[in-house]
């Protein structure tokens, strides 16, 4: 059950990234790069929120969403932003730099794993 939900919340803080990338890179000419680590961040704020509330508010009872436990939730997503930086500019470098969205959402996805299995087993585990 928490994969489902996990995968929901990422869809939603998928699209809150493409959407703001695509302004700020394709419309406004902003840099790629910089301009994924910009809404890397606003999406892992509302992703954290939506993971502790919903996904794993079975394990978080007891845990208030707070500035700690998103320092942790951010150390996992940061691994996560490595593939998707690592993917970005590889796809940019080997393909076409119209293609930025594109390479933005394979970059994205290719860090889903490690966020959820830092999420479930670390940032979101049940406190005893």
């Amino acid at each position: 059950m928490h994969i489902s939900k996990f995968l929901t919340v990422g869809l939603l803080g998928t699209l809150t990234n493409l959407i703001l990338f695509y302004l700020l890179a394709d419309r406004w000419g902003y840099a790629a790069l910089p301009v994924s680590t910009f809404t890397f961040f606003i999406s892992s704020i509302q992703n954290y929120y939506f993971n502790h509330s919903w996904t794993f508010s079975d394990q978080t009872v007891n845990q208030p969403v707070g500035l700690m436990y998103y320092v942790k939730y951010l150390s996992v997503a940061l691994g996560g932003l490595a593939i998707n930086l690592f993917l970005l500019w590889w796809l940019l470098f080997l393909f076409s730099p119209h293609l930025k969205v594109m390479a933005q959402a394979v970059g994205i996805a290719g860090g889903t794993i490690i966020n959820f299995i830092g999420s479930k087993y670390w940032v979101f585990r049940k406190n005893e």
